[in-house]
């Protein structure tokens, strides 16, 4: 009996998900041949894998995203044009990819930040086209929706401030300046039932009025002292305060320092009879590794 011409791969160790894959071609193999249509549209069907990008995005230096410019372009304007498209879930995996990435390459350390970051994300020829249309795509996606759509406007918050946290010692947020957004984060804010989703708008809103406010009049900031919607004011300070109480809850979860207070359990152990005291024993601390994880992780 003849034997099979068909060969037996090995199971590999792992299971790599097709959208890394991708990632690893688009950055790491810059130099095959340009991505296809066909891998644009696969890259936006997949879910995203936001720590994966974020690590390969992380072990390449500011020159070497400079060497990669065109495949950045290609991506940021791809990835707008997604968005905009308003097809799900192509729209929510876009935006997801916007804010990762843009948080990845606004971070690095350029020679020249402003030319540069213009260069990895447009052009100089084609930014004020490109950066444009990113706002305003932000601007429909964050006015536009309803309550049934709270995901994906909250997407496209969080999108806007990985561009204005990221690029804010840039030209880059002058664009937002030119396109005034603020009746799209109130209208968000009005429409929003759950205290924990006014804050990142809130945060958007603070980074856009704290822009060079003392070199110019900021829109943002002669809107913030005319605003006097009552309820909506009220909505960000309850969200605010609902926050803010989450991330102090949390903080003390991960590293309680508040001295302890004498009770029966602290008075044995001062004089060497804690095996007497009552209740639980002391958790043991975290080592500082730990604390740093979980501190990344609220």
């Amino acid at each position: 009996m003849e034997s099979s011409p068909l060969t037996q791969q090995s199971r590999p160790d792992t299971f790599q998900p097709k959208i890394v894959k991708l990632y690893e071609t688009l950055f790491l193999n810059a130099e095959d041949a340009e991505p296809s249509e066909g891998f644009w549209r696969e890259f936006f069907l997949l879910p995203p894998q936001r720590v994966r990008l974020s690590q390969i995005l992380d072990v390449i230096s500011p020159d070497d995203i400079l060497q990669i410019h065109f495949h950045t372009q290609q991506l940021f304007s791809r990835a707008i044009k997604e968005a905009a498209a308003g097809e799900s879930p192509s729209n929510i995996y876009a935006l997801e990819t916007l804010t990762t990435f843009l948080g990845g390459v606004l971070t690095k350390k350029y020679t020249n930040p402003s030319s540069d970051i213009i260069t990895v994300l447009a052009g100089i020829d084609e930014v004020d086209h490109v950066i444009a249309n990113f706002v305003a795509a932000l601007d429909g996606i964050i006015r536009n929706g309803t309550q049934l759509y709270v995901e994906i406007r909250l997407k496209a918050v969080e999108a806007a401030i990985s561009m204005t946290s990221g690029g804010y010692k840039t030209s880059l947020i002058s664009y937002f300046m030119h396109r005034d957004i603020f009746p799209a984060l109130m209208k968000f804010i009005h429409d929003s039932n759950i205290r924990t989703q006014i804050f990142e708008p809130f945060v958007l809103l603070g980074l856009l009025s704290n822009y060079n406010k003392f070199e110019f009049q900021n829109p943002y900031q002669l809107r913030l002292d005319d605003f006097v919607n009552e309820s909506t004011i009220q909505k960000i300070v309850g969200g605010t305060g609902v926050t803010c109480t989450a991330l102090r809850n949390g903080y003390v979860a991960v590293q309680d320092d508040l001295p302890e207070g004498w009770n029966l359990s602290s008075t044995l152990a001062f004089f060497g009879l804690g095996a007497l005291a009552p209740g639980r024993r002391a958790k043991t601390p975290l080592t500082p590794e730990e604390a740093k994880a979980r501190f990344g992780a609220l």
